[in-house]
């Protein structure tokens, strides 16, 4: 028998995400080759073969398409004075290895005729209640308060756990000091630095193990709505099989709320678009920017390997230089040609810059730059004190594969037209119905794909193929072939299959065999399939939308931290009423226990 000797729980309320009131945050078309040149443009219209039903279409570089923004290109308006915020988070967990816990931690007991896969299971099990509930399972001769204080079950690991499931806030901007505050307050354990500094890092970790839905609130000192973030966790988890190119962008709600939508957004290895989260925001400023990046980077870490795509708003500049210091920002190339076309006059211009951004490869980008210089000079000057890291292709320092433009995130802003007139809450409300069905149409469609690379690659490859019959090959040595057209010797090209590059470089940036890639493999009997990367597969596919986007269950309790935290319209809202968070937060909390 286990003696169970309990103490005299005291009653609190739950302190907002580990942050101890008062404590201050600072959120603070022509190339230059016969048949070789239509390469580039194979992107631009297999796009519209993959359009959503919605209108949301994944093509990339067709600036017809594009809408005028009235702000995209200004500076951000002036900053009101740094607030004390107080903020509000919560985060789904998934069942695996490490967490064991589906349900919430409040639901932990002990009961006559429970079973448990194994001693470990219970034991621990034991040791979350004796820190949850307050009591120990040993004898012992020191005061219950004495003894509690540096109870023994209390370890890092345990106390990791009941912090990330009560208090859910494991960001950059919470300390270990108000870890252990808050655990003292809410648990009665005593925490020095270093404890509490392990406890917050296992959270971090088990928040990077199992990446669910998250919906995160930020309200500011009077309790008034400041942000709202959403991400499903069927996305993030999704994102997984995605190409590591975010595309991120604002766009306006044009109801009487007079808010800016947040997204970012994947292309799947179909050209389809696939969202990644949402943010409602007052406006486009630093403030709003750093902190929706600070929210992503929980679900998306930041990676030498991930390129972020944007267009030229300084916020977001500053966010992605402050947040993601591994990542590579590119800029979207259609407000490059926009910015020239308003200084710079020529439609010879125009075309060679378009080139320059699409080269792949240096030599052509450097005769390409001279040509500018000599027609425009001060066009010449203009990109010389430019990044061209930001906006050329052959200097862009990480992969952004097809993705030139933030197209797919004006695609998304037309799907969601009909949503953006609606309050807060209907417009989440369709953005999940909207992903709801996106998930369970493409699933399906993913399923029935006969063929190992996805539908969309497969018809970019079969134009390709096609235009290896006037292509000519020779054998150099084991892993080297000439590729050439006609006989005449005319725009040579070698091709490694071992290395996967081409001296043109479609093939080392797409991660998909170019067309002379395709003709050596055919001469050599390489199967051309085995050399387009696993995000371009039918597999990556179906993985990609293999989770559900569930609705909401109005049965689900609501904690009684969510319903008694109130969420006031803003002054700059024009609300008919007042918002308060126990409908607020039962909404995303919701949708939350459903999607994670």
């Amino acid at each position: 028998m286990v003696a169970v000797r309990r103490r005299k729980k005291r009653t609190m309320r739950l302190i907002a995400l580990g942050i101890v009131e008062g404590e201050n945050q600072n959120v603070g078309g022509e190339d230059e080759t016969g048949k070789e040149n239509k390469e580039d443009d194979e992107f631009d219209s297999r796009f519209d073969m993959f359009d959503d039903s919605d209108g949301a279409s994944s093509e990339d570089d067709n600036f017809s398409s594009y809408g005028e923004s009235p702000s995209e290109d200004q500076e951000s308006p002036t900053l009101p004075p740094k607030k004390i915020y107080h903020k509000f988070s919560m985060s789904g967990f998934k069942e695996s290895e490490e967490v064991l816990l589906r349900l919430e931690m409040s639901s932990l007991n002990l009961a006559v005729g429970q079973r448990y896969d194994s001693k470990d299971d219970l034991e621990r099990r034991l040791k979350l209640l004796t820190v949850k509930d307050q009591f120990d399972y040993d004898k012992h001769t020191c005061s219950t308060t004495e003894h509690y204080n540096r109870c023994r079950h209390a370890t890092p690991n345990i106390l990791g756990e009941l912090y990330k499931s009560f208090l859910g806030d494991v960001g950059p901007a919470v300390h270990p000091t108000s870890v252990g505050i808050a655990i003292t307050k809410q648990f009665g354990v005593k925490m020095e630095y270093w404890k509490s500094y392990r406890t917050l890092k296992f959270a971090r970790e088990i928040d990077q193990r199992t990446p669910e839905s998250v919906a995160r609130l930020q309200i500011d000192e009077n309790g008034k709505f400041m942000y709202v973030f959403l991400a499903f966790g069927a996305s993030v988890n999704g994102f997984h099989f995605m190409r590591k190119v975010v595309v991120v962008d604002g766009t306006f709600l044009n109801g009487r709320y007079k808010r800016t939508l947040l997204t970012a957004l994947a292309q799947d290895g179909n050209f389809q678009i696939f969202p990644i989260a949402f943010t409602v925001v007052d406006t486009e400023n630093d403030d709003s920017w750093h902190w929706f990046f600070t929210q992503l980077k929980l679900l998306i870490p930041d990676d030498e390997g991930l390129a972020i795509i944007s267009d030229r708003h300084n916020s977001i500049g500053k966010a992605i230089t402050n947040v993601y210091l591994l990542a590579f920002r590119g800029i979207c190339t259609y407000h490059l040609y926009k910015n020239i076309l308003g200084r710079y006059k020529g439609k010879d211009a125009f075309r060679l810059v378009k080139k320059a951004a699409r080269c792949f490869r240096m030599s052509e980008f450097t005769q390409i730059f001279e040509e500018i210089e000599a027609i425009n000079p001060a066009l010449h000057g203009y990109f010389q004190r430019a990044d061209v890291r930001l906006w050329m292709r052959v200097h862009f320092p990480g992969e952004r594969y097809n993705l030139m433009t933030t197209n797919i995130a004006k695609s998304m802003s037309r799907a969601l037209s009909n949503a953006r007139g609606l309050n807060i809450i209907r417009i989440l409300e369709s953005i999940r119905v909207m992903m709801t069905r996106w998930f369970a149409e493409r699933r399906e469609d993913a399923r029935s794909q006969r063929t190992t690379l996805t539908r969309g690659v497969e018809k970019l490859l079969h134009g390709r193929v096609t235009a290896t019959r006037d292509l000519t090959v020779q054998r150099i040595d084991d892993h080297h072939t000439e590729v050439k057209y006609g006989s005449s010797g005319e725009s040579l090209h070698v091709v490694n299959l071992v290395e996967r590059n081409c001296i043109c470089r479609h093939f080392e940036l797409e991660k998909l065999p170019c067309v002379h890639a395709i003709a050596a493999a055919e001469y050599r009997n390489v199967s051309r399939i085995s050399l387009c990367s696993p995000y371009y597969t039918s597999n990556y596919l179906v993985s990609a939308y293999a989770e559900s986007v569930m609705p909401v269950d109005s049965a689900q309790p609501v904690p009684e931290i969510v319903a008694n935290k109130p969420c006031l319209p803003s002054t700059l809202t024009l609300m008919a009423g007042m918002l308060f968070f126990m409908s607020f937060g039962k909404h995303i909390y919701d949708s939350n226990m459903r999607n994670g």
